[in-house]
């Protein structure tokens, strides 16, 4: 094999890049890696055994690609990275966090044994059965107004 070719595989097995273009609807998007911009690439997933997650990517994200056989046609995504632009939403150890823009949150303090659920607009919770809710210590309920039917 020629050293030039081997060298141009090896250098494109794992590259670093941002996302380019997404399209939402097809769930592809392009990656754009210093002068390589990649054709349109499948949508990386978090499928569990009773769940699908929809997360849709913005661009500009960070990411790694991987490309078998260094070649840049069969790239795929194999992770996702922080950035000065998009930076991580807490450094605390102690917390699981997912952040929305709008400012909602979900957070889980693992030493303070807290879930929080904090809503920017309205918080809805619908159930085709029963919800019961539970508390070994004290309950509130505090609004401009409480409607119990």
């Amino acid at each position: 094999m020629n050293p030039t070719e081997l060298n141009r595989q090896l250098e494109n097995l794992i590259r670093i890049g941002t996302i380019a273009v997404v399209d939402h609807a097809a769930h592809k998007l392009k990656v754009q890696s210093g002068e390589l911009h990649t054709n349109w690439l499948d949508w990386p997933a978090e499928i569990g055994r009773n769940y699908k997650r929809w997360r849709p990517l913005r661009l500009h994200t960070q990411v790694i690609i991987s490309c078998p056989a260094g070649d840049p046609a069969q790239a795929m995504i194999i992770g996702m990275l922080y950035s000065n632009d998009l930076t991580p939403p807490s450094s605390d150890p102690d917390i699981d966090l997912i952040a929305f823009d709008d400012g909602s949150f979900i957070e889980h303090h693992h030493s303070n044994k807290t879930l929080k659920f904090h809503s920017a607009g309205d918080f809805t919770i619908t159930a085709a059965g029963n919800i019961n809710i539970t508390a070994q210590g004290n309950s509130l309920l505090k609004g401009a107004r409480v409607d119990i039917n």
